[in-house]
């Protein structure tokens, strides 16, 4: 029964992430870790059909079914994840050193962006499906970030503000760049004009949904700021429709569902803003997130470290190199010392969710492969485990793993 393999995913993903809180790594990579056992990549505990094929792991049949109704479960935890980062993206905190964040944020996602492009272009010589790697290696997770700062006592120092605040451009970018290439790879059109053309496209939709957010959300919104399910609600509502406008003009929901979090803001919501936050957090991270790892672990085939090591290695070495030459280069242009230049750079390696669901649209439009989702997840593992490690090290803090555990 599908209650059962759901029970059974929400249950071992619980696990898996309170597992890597008391080991002081992160949660996030349990539950990736948990999605790859539990999945077809090594046990197939819980299985299923893909594109007409039946998917096991190494017991044969599998115990669990996955079923059209967790691909829906799946997808909605696309949206609730873009938009619940949108929501505790607070763009305020570019304010006062926008200048230096800009720089930092975009030399960070140009960076590997290019490196990854190259990289894969040169060994597949496949164009779209090199510019989606790169993308998706370009962005990093700001809630790793979060608590990697704030366990090493990072948060609220220079360097901090810096990270978080490079951070948010470098989401922006992500994403910015992510529609242009959804809408030319959809209309076809590779040609300098159709570029211009889905480049003011996209332009013309974060610019309206920011008039949508200064103009219409505090004349609503005061109406809908109490405590409640009415703002959950009226949070809800807002965010699907917006999504879907961006599905419907040829622009990935994910797209929408950020920028709907992404201005739904404290100053909007009032006294509802703190409540908000905590729902959608405990929807996006505690339920639907495991279902979404899981639907990626479908994808992923081990056997990528054997028959495709050279692109493993390549995208690797170019998604911690491009984010650690782009951060290094600007935070040293920008007055920052040697060795915080490096800790910064080390630490806007670590990256997440966020990758992994680029890596899924790229899928979801016919452009990536599951070649590709392998590599991507892997990656995703590799730098989120390095980043907190390695600037620790560069800073020589002695005993980030003893400190008392934070209550987030």
């Amino acid at each position: 029964m599908e209650i059962f393999t759901l029970l059974f995913i929400l249950a071992v993903g619980w696990v898996g992430r309170l597992v890597f809180e008391r080991l002081r790594l992160p949660p996030l990579v349990g539950e990736i870790l948990v999605g790859l056992i539990i999945g077809p990549p090594v046990l197939g505990l819980v299985g299923g059909v893909i594109k007409g094929v039946e998917v096991t792991g190494l017991i044969g049949k599998p115990i669990f079914e996955w079923t059209p109704a967790m691909d829906l479960l799946a997808t909605l935890g696309i949206f609730f994840l873009m938009f619940h980062a949108g929501l505790t993206t607070d763009p305020k905190q570019l304010a006062g050193k926008m200048k230096h964040f800009v720089i930092m944020g975009t030399s960070g996602t140009i960076f590997p962006l290019i490196f990854g492009f190259l990289a894969t272009w040169w060994i597949t010589g496949e164009m779209w499906a090199a510019i989606l790697v790169g993308v998706a290696i370009s962005g990093t997770s700001m809630a790793v970030k979060v608590r990697m700062l704030d366990d090493l006592n990072l948060l609220r120092t220079k360097m901090g503000y810096a990270m978080m605040g490079s951070s948010i451009v470098d989401n922006i970018l992500s994403f910015m760049v992510l529609s242009v290439v959804i809408k030319a790879v959809t209309a076809g059109g590779v040609g300098v004009l159709d570029i211009v053309k889905v480049v003011l496209t996209v332009a013309a939709f974060f610019a309206a949904v920011l008039l949508l957010g200064w103009w219409l959300y505090p004349k609503i919104g005061k109406f809908m700021c109490e405590p409640g399910e009415k703002s959950f609600v009226f949070a809800l509502i807002l965010g699907l429709l917006i999504a879907g406008i961006a599905h419907e003009i040829g622009i990935h929901l994910i797209v929408g569902a950020y920028l709907a979090g992404l201005l739904l803001r404290e100053e909007i919501l009032g006294k509802a803003a703190e409540n908000l936050y905590t729902r959608f957090h405990t929807l996006s991270h505690g339920f639907f997130a495991p279902i979404f790892i899981v639907s990626v672990a479908f994808h992923v085939n081990l056997n990528v470290f054997v028959e495709y090591p050279i692109l493993l290695v390549a995208v690797a070495l170019a998604a911690f190199a491009g984010k650690m030459i782009g951060i290094y280069g600007a935070s040293r242009l920008l007055g920052f010392e040697k060795k915080e230049a490096l800790a910064m750079g080390w630490g806007m390696n670590s990256r997440g969710v966020v990758e992994m669901v680029f890596a899924i649209v790229g899928l979801e439009i016919g452009i990536l492969t599951d070649v590709h989702i392998s590599i991507l997840v892997v990656v995703a593992i590799l730098t989120t485990l390095i980043a907190p490690i390695g600037v620790a090290h560069v800073l020589k803090i002695k005993s980030a793993t003893s400190r008392k555990q934070s209550p987030r």
